[in-house]
């Protein structure tokens, strides 16, 4: 069956796509938000120059992948995320009668990665980091608790910068931070703090002034913003600060890294199973998990990542 054409204008093209942002992203978190404006940005761009001949069919979209590889150069994981907000918003085409099928359907997204390109520290490397961080200064002890809850509870950046003081919660045998997932609104997901690391941060709240329990957990304390909440490209900084000071240079590190050396010390280390590295880590597949094992033979090829959108 040959699929009808479909001819828009570059204006039409950008009002069909604000209405779908309004209506599709309605109750999604401001994360997944940013990824579908970001990616449609991109298809919106691409189809102003090649509006000539771009008719919504299977072979156009083919056309849009190989840019985004190509040209682009966008990584796997990227452009499978890309490819799903076209084809979300091809749906909501076919739903509003502009296409009579979704022609993005048959154009399969890349193969997720079978290794995390983000790299992992040892042991002993971990162990170094620490031990280069004094904690006198407030604001150095604000990053060696930060370091930690990303070693020893696996929190992620955006996590750690949305959370509140009143988001931690401490129960009889360890704290419970409380944490917004990526593509959530609410905080409603949880994270397990050891009873030592929970302590501590408490300790470090006590020498804050005026600390309140909708106060944010992790504040700046640099000399031209003070008291307010850190931000993701000043935590950013501060790992990276950390790890160059412990000597600890390599190009695939981030930020991103500890929550990897998380899940690798839990399974290399403490011989935790599969399913409670899964649980701890907060993945929605074991596949995604066993990454971490080297069991990448045993995946079933999902063509999205778990960092993709929905």
């Amino acid at each position: 069956m040959t699929m009808k054409a479909l001819r828009l204008s570059n204006a039409r093209l950008g009002e069909e796509i604000e209405q779908f942002l309004v209506d599709y992203l309605k109750e999604k978190g401001i994360e997944t938000k940013g990824t579908y404006q970001r990616a449609l940005r991109t298809f919106e761009e691409y189809y102003a120059r090649a509006k000539a001949w771009f008719q919504f069919r299977t072979e156009d979209v083919e056309q849009y992948k190989k840019y985004l590889m190509e040209e682009k150069k966008l990584s796997q994981v990227s452009v499978s995320t890309y490819l799903t907000a076209l084809r979300r918003l091809l749906d909501y085409f076919v739903a509003q009668g502009l296409l009579e099928e979704n022609p993005a359907k048959k154009v399969k997204g890349n193969r997720r990665p079978t290794a995390h390109t983000a790299g992992t520290l040892t042991e002993a490397e971990v162990q170094k980091l620490l031990s280069v961080i004094p904690t006198e200064k407030l604001q150095d002890h604000r990053d060696y608790l930060i370091i930690r809850l990303m070693l020893e509870a696996a929190v992620r950046v955006h996590e750690i910068v949305k959370a509140n003081v009143e988001d931690l919660k401490k129960f009889s045998t360890h704290y419970v931070l409380f944490v917004q997932a990526k593509g959530k609104k609410a905080k409603d997901d949880t994270v397990e703090v050891p009873l030592a690391l929970g302590q501590e941060i408490e300790a470090y709240l006590e020498r804050r002034q005026g600390v309140q329990p909708t106060s944010p957990l992790f504040v700046s304390n640099s000399h031209r913003v003070s008291n307010v909440r850190l931000t993701t490209r000043a935590l950013h900084y501060r790992v990276m600060h950390w790890l160059h000071a412990a000597g600890i240079h390599r190009a695939n590190l981030s930020p991103h890294s500890l929550q990897h050396t998380a899940a690798k010390l839990w399974i290399e280390r403490d011989k935790l199973s599969i399913d409670e590295v899964k649980r701890k880590m907060r993945h929605g597949l074991i596949s995604t998990t066993k990454i971490y094992t080297g069991e990448t033979a045993t995946l079933n090829n999902p063509t999205l990542s778990q960092q993709s959108i929905a």
